[in-house]
């Protein structure tokens, strides 16, 4: 018979028993398919070896090594081997048939798992490696790929592809080649060396790492790249991907992990008693990162050659010896203090004065923007470390999350890091919250994103400091398109003062056009852009200034505008006549251009948060503008007099969220 495989095998039966159903999974070695034992009525699964082996005595025979090995193991945490076969040039396992998910698939699906959930796992695996290397079997391919989690939860390893007996008589270093997955082999695997169950603990320890920070140690672009930084290459820390960590659980990682064999656990056993010591210190934790960028499968490398040179940068202690073999006494001493006085002085600058009595609680400053974040812990004589990340639902320069959270109680100058957003890279980005910026800081913000600073106002504000952003249109944290403009009102303290940016009104050139408008729209107008009204010509004291309508303005200098009105030639309050009914929408939506609106505003603010910020925009013919800002206690009653003039919108946000939208 002719060797098939994919879909070509559907259908085919082997040995006169075995229906091929469908293909289930691809391995390096083997195909995986869902078939039916016609004989004993039940669904199994077949590992078919690849045609391109069937001529290769050594794969064979690895192969068969697979089934003679497994057949002797029984634990519910190992997938069961019922059978092996040859037929007509077809090598083939039959298995215990799982309906599962890869922990690879698991781990990808839910980004990195809590840490109480990986350990259980850890377990669950050390259990079946342990009863493996009870019987004389190492797995030599622990992965999460050849890790199953059923439907019922339950972890079932396979894929003894490569095992092979710990007594075996057969050695990686007679071996022309190495076989494995280059993210998760160990240092001996990757140079050719002997292999023990200290190579399926440091496997272990990989998946370890992988599940709690959701990323692989080593990452490259070729097989052999990631292969010798398995050899030579310091590990990176898992908390540095995942500050949760437990350091008992870091600590086991790591040894699990170690370079030399020697350093490691010397049996699972070990492992999982140590491991069972840090469950105490365990949280539980949430959230992704990214998975492996490349993913190699199990393949066959050669061993990797280093030179004498290389095997000492991969041993630190063995450098150490080398160094105080060839010095003297006294100058290992002075040496030795000078590391000393060195880590000393580095964690005296690193943590922060270590004599220190002062207390200090962390204050929470999440959701805001990192130049207002630094500000907050700096008065607060602490140090800040930023680290960003991107996020499309986390708008650009706002932190994210903290170490040590908000309420922890520290020493000053201890350093608090910082996780930021720094955006996302698609058409529509998230707008940042301006508020408490400069307006350099605002214009540098959204030009990192694709966008850009609007109109700019003036106003001022008890609330806010002098040149502080004290409101924007649009607000954060809608989404728009890359190139939107956003415009911003500024505090400025008194209203002598000029406009601070370089961009805003000077000697009049930029006053707003208020001719047409009613006198109150244009001194609110005026008075937002940061300008003062002088003298109004034509006011009657006895008639209601609401009436009265611009009809000129001068510019006596940089911040005063003075006014001409006239008032209508029959003028009236009905509010027929004015356009003002009970239905304002439908009066609003059917009058003409420049009539005059009035309105209260009533609102009250909901209970919880102690402080909630608190913003009334008016939109009419002249255009859009902020009539009050303010931060307000939960179950405060706020009202407010509005005017405009022609149609009048007038939109209520509290926390910039829309709660109010109504004609007036």
């Amino acid at each position: 018979m002719k060797v098939v495989e994919n879909q070509k095998m559907i259908g085919h039966i082997l040995d006169n028993r075995y229906k091929i159903l469908e293909k289930i999974g691809v391995g390096g070695m083997a195909i995986v398919y869902k078939a039916q034992d016609i004989l004993l009525d039940r669904i199994v699964a077949v590992k078919i070896l690849r045609s391109k082996y069937g001529n290769d005595h050594d794969f064979i025979t690895r192969f068969r090594q697979e089934a003679q090995a497994a057949a002797k193991l029984s634990h519910p945490n190992i997938v069961n081997i019922y059978d092996v076969g040859y037929d007509e040039n077809v090598h083939y396992i039959v298995m215990e048939y799982v309906r599962s998910e890869t922990l690879k698939e698991y781990i990808e699906k839910h980004g990195h798992l809590p840490i109480n959930t990986s350990i259980q796992i850890t377990f669950d695996i050390g259990e079946a490696l342990e009863n493996a290397h009870k019987n004389g079997i190492v797995h030599c391919d622990i992965k999460p790929h050849n890790i199953l989690v059923t439907e019922t939860g339950r972890i079932k390893v396979a894929d003894f592809g490569i095992a092979r007996a710990i007594n075996s008589s057969v050695n990686n270093k007679d071996d022309h080649a190495v076989l494995g997955s280059v993210h998760y082999f160990s240092p001996e695997q990757a140079s050719g060396g002997p292999v023990d169950e200290r190579t399926d603990i440091y496997s272990l320890g990989v998946v370890m790492y992988e599940m709690m920070t959701g990323v692989v140690p080593f990452e490259g672009d070729t097989a052999i790249s990631v292969a010798l930084q398995h050899v030579q290459d310091d590990i990176p820390l898992p908390t540095k991907y995942n500050r949760r960590i437990p350091r008992l659980v870091e600590q086991c990682i790591l040894k699990a992990m170690a370079k030399n064999p020697d350093d490691r656990f010397q049996s699972i056993g070990e492992m999982m008693s140590e491991l069972r010591l840090s469950q105490g210190f365990v949280n539980t934790n949430k959230g992704a990162m990214p998975i492996i960028k490349n993913n190699f499968s199990t393949q066959k490398l050669s061993p990797l050659k280093m030179d004498e040179e290389d095997k000492k940068k991969k041993n630190i202690f063995s450098r150490f010896m080398d160094w105080t073999s060839s010095h003297s006494q006294k100058t290992i001493i002075i040496g030795m203090l000078g590391i000393f006085l060195f880590a000393f002085m580095w964690a005296f600058f690193s943590f922060g004065n270590f004599w220190s009595t002062e207390n200090i609680t962390v204050p929470d400053v999440t959701g805001k923007q990192v130049e207002i974040a630094k500000e907050i812990l700096s008065k607060k004589h602490l140090d800040v470390s930023v680290k960003e990340v991107e996020s499309s639902e986390v708008p650009v320069g706002e932190v994210i999350s903290q170490t040590p959270s908000g309420g922890a109680v520290v020493k000053e100058n201890r350093t608090i890091y910082l996780t930021v957003s720094k955006g996302n890279k698609g058409e529509e980005v998230l707008i940042p919250d301006l508020r408490d910026l400069t307006l350099d800081e605002a214009k540098k913000k959204l030009k990192e994103i694709g966008l850009q600073i609007g109109s700019v106002h003036y106003k001022e504000s008890d609330t806010y400091a002098d040149g502080k952003i004290i409101s924007q249109n649009p607000a954060s944290p809608q989404k728009v398109a890359k190139g939107t403009a956003v415009d911003v009102v500024i505090c400025r303290k008194n209203s002598s003062s000029k406009p601070k940016d370089k961009d805003s009104a000077k000697s009049g050139a930029n006053v707003p056009n208020t001719s047409g408008m009613s006198l109150d729209a244009a001194v609110q107008t005026l008075e937002n852009a940061g300008y003062t009204v002088g003298n109004v010509a034509n006011l009657d004291s006895s008639k209601d200034s609401g009436q009265a309508k611009v009809t000129g303005q001068s510019v006596r200098d940089d911040k005063t505008v003075d006014l001409t009105v006239e008032y209508p030639a029959s003028e009236t309050t009905d509010s027929s006549s004015t356009g003002t009914t009970t239905d304002s929408n439908n009066a609003n939506n059917q009058e003409s251009a420049g009539t005059p609106h009035y309105g209260t505003v009533n609102i009250s603010v909901p209970s919880g948060a102690s402080s909630q910020h608190v913003q009334i925009v008016v939109h009419d013919e002249n255009g859009s503008r902020v009539v009050y800002d303010q931060n307000q206690s939960g179950g405060a009653n706020i009202t407010k007099n509005v005017s405009g003039t022609g149609k009048t919108r007038v939109k209520v946000y509290i926390n910039n969220s829309l709660v109010q939208d109504q004609y007036i």
